[in-house]
């Protein structure tokens, strides 16, 4: 009985992105031991376990603009999941996986990475 209430810890979220117009309608959230995003362009959500995140951090506007700030090709043109062009986003670097770089918009940047950050310590 212990194993499933375990089980059922994990199930639950320690943060919850609400869909919302920046985000284009989709949900983000943080689990004790990965991430799940929903993602239209890809048809899925996708789920990052905390210990495949290499970086996370917030960046600014215009992802393409990275080129010019000294980031690389591969992290200028990402796998954008919503409006992250538009405003201040998350950026994340993941170790495998067809799309490596991944952007996208939560409605508190700033918490959603440093609960991230929190769960990347855990490891």
């Amino acid at each position: 009985m212990s194993q499933k209430k375990n089980m059922s810890d994990d199930q639950r979220p320690i943060y919850v992105s609400p869909r919302s117009l920046r985000s284009l309608w989709q949900e983000y959230r943080i689990y004790p031991n990965r991430l799940e995003l929903e993602c239209r362009v890809a048809l899925h959500k996708l789920v990052i376990l905390a210990d495949e995140i290499i970086e996370i951090e917030i960046r600014p506007a215009l992802v393409f603009a990275d080129l010019f700030r000294g980031k690389s090709f591969a992290y200028s043109f990402p796998l954008k999941m919503d409006g992250a062009d538009c405003r201040r986003h998350v950026a994340i670097k993941r170790k495998t996986g067809f799309m490596k770089h991944l952007r996208f918009t939560p409605d508190d940047p700033d918490k959603f990475v440093e609960i991230c950050k929190s769960i990347m310590k855990k490891k």
